[in-house]
């Protein structure tokens, strides 16, 4: 049918539009053109007859079709009739269906950008709030500041632990939760989930145990966040419904199926003596925003979230769940899932470390840039890293970072993503196409983010980064992120120190002293200056045959080297005093030759960590 002012457009083009089949028609019934659809529904297009009466606004039906409409029309000064078949039933559905399924995907796009702005917006304040909490922590305070102190840093943690469980039951629903794949130590990840209730069970006066069962694999492969996630929402809801008696944690091989050589079947209990669960409740708690005492009076308090999001976790992990109850007498909660072995040791373990405070030992003092725009986060991450013996230079948007890379040579770049004026993604991208040696492209760039979204560590990657850390994080998974890149790149500055954890923990110091590198030099500083003359006084005891001056001196040494991680020191200082307490000359005089060399060793450690994070050269 040919265009005029009145009808501009052409058969085919107007089936598009209307969805239906269209076809003109001659007065006399003659098809004069058809539409693509109108020929499939009509069997053929021009010359043809068609199949019904034409006249004004007539309706009739044909085979397989909806009913049809006929309108009058002037074409090139000759009447014509437009047929309209409107598409069938099945059809009309089909169409239906593809919008609905058009809608369904902008939505989910919409909520996917919806999750990705809340995790951010919500989780950046509530991380801040955390991180200048623990500093202000370890700085000296009454004891009602700290007290005032951790009853923030509790209910912070306690929103943001809500926070995160929204959005991850908003991804599981939306299928936008991935599981990672990843070699890891299981008796590290199950006693980490565990001692972080340890506090809680003691001031309860609960006995909180963990034990792994012979033959359960060292290395598995896996996720181990998301184990450690289901583990710690049972043994927190153990500890928190339990008033007296115990909660055990239990790992072993499921002896309730053969478990496959590649992939052996292992099942985790959490055994507890608190309230239990009512008979009724027990198929409902997992379900989203169920609890088993819903009412406005209820003692204890939550979402309902925690074990729903569990649930779904184990299914994905290829595994089911059980629970068993008696109400007043406790509960048993258990899952079970293929972990395959992976060998002997982690990567990280492979490589000569392992993560947390161990990385941290390594790292040298470095020149680091921080792009962060929350001013809070930038105060936290920046403390963290200067306390560490590390020079930070601070940029709040991705535009100035890269204005500083102009001028300034730095080690590592820690990239936030959503920042204003340039954001962390554009910045990395400018970086890595840098042609013009004014910027190093090769430069470590590691996303540091509030987002917590599927795929965020894949496109970060794919974006030019090396290596991705959620908020929030501390400074052992900064540290581990940092050195795992530099070492892949081939850039540390110098080879890290052997450390033995026997000789001087300082891992073990560092966390004591919550992450506060700089009060454990000062402790450093003054060991090195004053042990070496209570050894000098411990040499005229025994010339003098004081043993009990001995003691004392071996005694004190002993309660000290405990205190500053020097494992060994200390057991050899409690040998001395043994023997000395007990008159035995001789005894006494080999054991000091052993605190003697012990304590040198001790020394030089010391003297290595002072001389590792003195202050660093500033950035040119």
């Amino acid at each position: 049918m040919a265009r005029d002012s009145r009808f501009p457009f052409s058969l085919p083009e107007l089936e598009r539009l209307c969805g239906s089949a269209l076809c003109a028609v001659a007065p006399d019934g003659t098809i004069l053109e058809a539409g693509p659809r109108a020929r499939t529904l009509l069997g053929g297009g021009a010359g043809r007859p068609f199949p019904g009466p034409l006249r004004d606004g007539s309706i009739l039906d044909l085979p397989g079709t909806a009913p049809l409409r006929v309108f009058p029309l002037q074409a090139k000064g000759r009447d014509v009739f437009l047929a309209m078949i409107p598409p069938s039933q099945t059809e009309a559905a089909e169409a239906e269906m593809g919008r609905a399924r058009a809608a369904t995907t902008a939505a989910e796009a919409a909520k996917s950008v919806f999750l990705t702005n809340m995790s951010h917006e919500l989780r950046t304040p509530m991380i801040g709030i955390l991180g200048m909490t623990e500093l202000t922590l370890a700085t000296s305070l009454s004891r009602k500041q700290r007290e005032y102190l951790e009853m923030v840093r509790h209910s912070a943690a306690s929103l943001l632990e809500i926070i995160n469980d929204i959005l991850d039951s908003a991804r599981i629903t939306a299928g936008k939760l991935e599981l990672a794949a990843t070699a890891f130590a299981l008796r590290e990840t199950v006693e980490s989930a565990v001692t972080v209730f340890a506090p809680l069970a003691e001031q309860k006066g609960l006995t909180l145990t963990a034990h792994i069962a012979d033959g359960v694999p060292k290395i598995v492969m896996g996720d181990p966040i998301r184990l450690r996630q289901v583990l710690i929402n049972l043994v927190g809801n153990a500890v928190k419904f339990t008033d007296k008696g115990h909660v055990e944690v239990d790992v072993s091989l499921d002896s309730g199926l053969p478990s496959h050589p590649d992939a052996p079947r292992l099942a985790f209990t959490v055994r507890d003596t608190g309230i239990g669960i009512p008979a009724g409740k027990l198929d409902a708690i997992f379900e989203s925003f169920t609890q088993a005492d819903p009412s406005p009076t209820r003692k204890y308090r939550g979402a309902g979230l925690g074990l729903s999001i569990f649930k779904e976790l184990v299914t994905m992990m290829g595994g089911e769940i059980d629970v068993t109850s008696e109400e007043g007498k406790g509960s048993v909660f258990s899952f079970r899932v293929n972990l395959r072995p992976a060998g002997e040791r982690t990567p990280a373990e492979a490589a000569g470390g392992d993560h947390g405070a161990a990385w941290e030992n390594a790292l040298p003092p470095l020149t680091i840039l921080l792009a962060e725009d929350n001013p809070v986060n930038q105060m936290f991450i920046r403390e963290l890293l200067e306390q560490s013996g590390h020079t930070v230079i601070a940029a709040h948007t991705g535009l100035r970072a890269v204005k500083v890379l102009e001028k300034s040579r730095v080690d590592a770049v820690l990239m936030d993503i959503q920042m204003p004026e340039m954001d962390g993604m554009e910045a990395t991208r400018i970086i890595r196409s840098a042609t013009d040696g004014r910027i190093d492209p090769e430069v470590p760039i590691i996303a540091l983010t509030a987002h917590a979204h599927k795929g965020d560590r894949e496109t970060f990657l794919r974006a030019g980064m090396d290596d991705y850390l959620p908020k929030p994080v501390g400074l052992p998974e900064i540290s581990a992120s940092i050195m795992r890149v530099l070492a892949r790149k081939g850039r540390l500055p110098v080879a890290p120190p052997c450390d033995d954890p026997e000789i001087l923990d300082f891992g073990w110091l560092l966390e004591k002293a919550r992450g506060n590198a700089a009060f454990v030099l000062k402790l450093f500083t003054a060991f090195v200056e004053e042990k070496p003359g209570m050894i000098e006084a411990m040499r005229q005891a025994v010339t003098a045959s004081d043993l009990e001056k001995l003691a004392f001196l071996a005694h004190s040494l002993k309660g000290a080297s405990a205190t500053m991680g020097a494992k060994h020191l200390s057991a050899m200082a409690k040998a001395l005093d043994t023997a000395a307490r007990e008159g035995n000359s001789e005894l006494s005089a080999a054991a000091l030759e052993g605190v003697e060399t012990a304590l040198e060793q001790v020394l030089e450690h010391m003297k290595a960590k002072m001389a590792q994070h003195a202050e660093p050269t500033p950035a040119a």
